[in-house]
């Protein structure tokens, strides 16, 4: 684990299109190298050329911590009907580790998804993502069933009532 080289606590916000698309499409792709893992069989290039479509309420959203004018970090929403909603890419970069930055997010994401009249929250998280995995069974995640189908061996799918 990184420590943080930051003294500023990141602000956490809903994102803004088009202001932080730029931003928050190169901290995504950022993650996705972290992840280590081609997501083509997820459509992650076609969610790129559609970023603020796709996230801009009512089908999504994102929310970022901000230090200084830099991300540190990202969570977002998608929508899948109108009780359920996915998170996605929540992600945390390596100099913000250790703040509890990940759990800001998604109990931010948790309070506008409440507000959003979502009952329920679904995600997927691969091996890779484990310490995220204790995050969100802490914040009150449980196993749930596949809700697509995955090649990813391993792939937790986690749900959690609002």
């Amino acid at each position: 684990m990184s420590t943080s080289l930051h003294r500023t606590k990141p602000h956490i916000r809903e994102a803004v299109f088009p202001g932080d698309t730029a931003r928050l499409v190169e901290i995504i792709r950022e993650y996705v190298r972290w992840l280590d893992m081609d997501l083509s069989y997820r459509g992650f290039e076609a969610e790129m050329q559609a970023f603020e479509q796709t996230f801009t309420l009512p089908s999504g959203m994102f929310i970022v911590a901000e230090d200084e004018g830099r991300f540190a970090g990202c969570v977002g929403l998608l929508r899948h009907s109108d009780e359920v909603a996915e998170v996605k890419r929540l992600y945390v970069r390596p100099d913000w580790r250790g703040l509890g930055l990940g759990e800001q997010l998604i109990g931010a994401m948790i309070l506008n998804a409440k507000a959003l009249g979502y009952e329920r929250l679904v995600l997927d998280s691969v091996p890779r993502t484990a310490f995220a995995q204790r995050l969100y069974e802490r914040l009150g995640f449980i196993d749930t069933a596949a809700y697509y189908a995955n090649p990813v061996a391993g792939t937790r799918f986690l749900a959690r009532v609002l």
